[in-house]
């Protein structure tokens, strides 16, 4: 004879992941192409700051391009979609799923959401919400 369904206990107790601290980094101009110098020593950065800046470095770099790479997925695959003949439609939906695949790599990012995409001639500017484990933050990027 089965159980009852109703009869099933179930341990309903919340399960809490022990992640790595995001730790730190320093601050870098991507415009610049160099690290931001004060008082001749370069700016650290810690908590979230750090992630911004991990989420930026992710979406301009372009996958298979560098060899350091080789074997990583790390970085996106958007510079055949920015600039091309595609439908928009399509170019939207596809920086999407990239961006969206390569962030949820990263243990602290739950989701990303909340899409908006402006073009300016040859740039595309994207602007999302990234949803982390214990906030969430607007994230833009032009490309």
């Amino acid at each position: 004879m089965l159980p009852q369904i109703t009869e099933l206990e179930f341990d309903t107790e919340t399960i809490t992941e022990d992640l790595p601290p995001l730790g730190k980094s320093f601050l870098y101009d991507f415009e610049k192409c160099d690290f931001v110098l004060k008082d001749g020593k370069m700016i650290e950065l810690h908590g979230i700051d750090v992630l911004k800046q991990w989420i930026t470095k992710v979406l301009k770099t372009e996958r298979f391009r560098f060899r350091i790479y080789d074997g990583v997925e790390y970085g996106v695959r958007l510079e055949d979609l920015i600039g091309s003949n595609f439908p928009r439609s399509f170019i939207e939906a596809e920086i999407k799923r990239e961006v969206t695949t390569s962030l949820l790599r990263h243990t602290h990012i739950r989701s990303v959401e909340n899409w908006e995409f402006e073009r300016d001639g040859k740039w595309m500017r994207i602007k999302f919400r990234v949803i982390t484990i214990d906030d969430s933050f607007e994230q833009e990027v032009k490309f």
